[in-house]
């Protein structure tokens, strides 16, 4: 006989939400491994000690992990997942009756509320449990960049004229002047009109393969050992790598210094590349795997590195035997050296139409030449093809993790501020995911060595029986 379910709803239930949720879940495991009181002390200066209670910093930090673990990053979806869900209740610690936190609150409490030296408190916060938990060897550290989509869109763009005329007469002209008055200035004849975004902070730029859109530009820095970010930073996304990328090292030199661990390589793409930044490398006596840019030659019979270069005179031998001697620094790059031959030589070359369209040839050589030379070297070895490897998939594969798994493709939020909190949150929450695999690991390979153990026991054992017997 078919079997038919009726549904009949009761009014009251005698239920433990403790029983409902299971005890291999992920949340119980979280909230068992990581003690969250501590955000109280770091919130403590976010909130008065008059008015009315507000949201629970603790619960609005664990609605935040939530919402990156789901892969959910709008607050009215938060909402909707967090009523259905009964692992999320007892998480946050709510019962089956009671009301829990609205999108409204939980948007105001992370745009008003909390600061953005708070959300990097707790990031420090879970970096130092990994550094506890010796995940974090801090000699070798892999920096990347990329391009995270901002709140608004190039349809957004309003034209400023008339905005621009309004403002130029509040601040020149006098409003309680008559329209007769002949003092009353006169706007500009040509007045530039400039956009404006609904987020004025984020950038127009265009992504390889993409089309031009506003962004922040998100970069970080990644351990070797188990892949730990020890460090995570939001800018304008019109700065490129290699203006980002003193500020950037120095920063997480710091962090690994106050944690008692000291930075010995670094590891970075070609975007990062540059004389200066390796002779800032060598000066912080830090070991660079950055592969230098190939300086490509017109010809391939005079390509500079067919030039022979005399350390004695100071001076280069081309391939035809001319002399090109040291003239000035570059006026545009000062660790440029120029050296150049002269015309009578070129003219009279039989071959100078493969070697130079100027009247005579000039090589630009850095002054960092040797410094250059050594990089290429360390990425051209086995070491350095490790290395590289290693850090296309710790450094490329956080940002892979961060927007297929984290779902973290757009920042749901307004501003550099609030851009930045969102990113330190995502960091945080790679980082505990990685913390907890690391533990996963670690219970295995012990289980395996106590089973490797428990077999030699028993083998031991029958090995006494039988000698006893014998």
């Amino acid at each position: 006989m078919i079997g038919q379910k009726k549904f009949l709803m009761k009014e009251y239930h005698r239920l433990s939400l403790d029983n409902l949720v299971s005890p291999n879940d992920l949340y119980r495991k979280i909230d068992g491994a990581i003690d969250f009181h501590f955000i109280y002390d770091l919130a403590k200066e976010c909130y008065s000690h008059t008015g009315q209670p507000s949201l629970d910093p603790v619960v609005f930090f664990k609605i935040e992990l939530v919402g990156f673990l789901e892969g959910i990053h709008e607050d009215r979806a938060l909402e909707r997942r967090i009523k259905d869900s009964l692992a999320i209740r007892w998480f946050l610690g709510y019962d089956l009756d009671e009301a829990l936190p609205v999108h409204s609150t939980i948007s105001r409490t992370r745009k008003d509320r909390m600061t953005k030296t708070v959300y990097q408190a707790v990031f420090d916060h879970i970096l130092e449990l990994c550094i506890r938990r010796q995940l974090v060897n801090g000699s070798h550290q892999s920096i990347d960049s990329t391009l995270l989509k901002a709140n608004a869109s190039l349809r957004s763009l309003e034209a400023l004229q008339s905005k621009v005329i309004e403002h130029y007469q509040k601040t020149m002209g006098h409003p309680d002047l008559k329209d007769d008055d002949k003092n009353v200035p006169t706007p500009p004849a040509q007045v530039v009109s400039k956009p404006l975004r609904r987020d004025q902070e984020a950038k127009v730029t265009k992504k390889p393969g993409f089309q031009a859109s506003p962004y922040y530009k998100a970069s970080t820095s990644v351990d070797e050992a188990y892949g730990i970010i020890t460090h995570a930073q939001i800018d304008d996304a019109n700065k490129n790598d290699l203006s980002l990328f003193k500020p950037l090292v120095t920063k997480v030199k710091q962090c690994l210094s106050a944690s008692g661990l000291s930075l010995k390589s670094l590891a970075a793409d070609q975007g990062f590349y540059s004389a200066e930044n390796l002779h800032f490398l060598d000066q912080e006596q830090l070991t660079a795997y950055i592969p230098p840019k190939l300086q490509r030659g017109r010809g391939k019979i005079f390509h500079q590195d067919l030039f022979r270069y005399i350390p004695q005179n100071d001076q280069f031998i081309c391939p035809e035997g001319n002399i090109l001697k040291a003239r000035q620094l570059d006026t545009q790059l000062p660790h440029l050296k120029r050296y150049q031959a002269r015309q009578k030589d070129c003219r009279l070359c039989p071959q100078k139409k493969l070697c130079t369209r100027s009247q005579a040839r000039t090589l630009r050589i850095s002054v960092y030449e040797p410094l250059i030379q050594a990089a290429r070297q360390r990425c051209e070895s086995p070491k350095g093809r490790e290395i590289a490897k290693q850090r296309h998939t710790q450094a490329e594969g956080t940002f892979a993790n961060l927007k297929e798994v984290l779902k973290f493709r757009k920042l749901y939020c307004l501003g550099l501020k609030n851009a930045t909190k969102k990113f330190l949150m995502a960091c945080t929450v790679i980082n505990l995911k990685k913390m907890f695999q690391a533990l996963d690991i670690a219970i295995d390979m012990l289980h395996d060595v106590l089973t490797q153990l428990l077999g030699l026991f028993k083998e031991q054992e029958k090995f006494k029986l039988r000698c006893s017997v014998a």
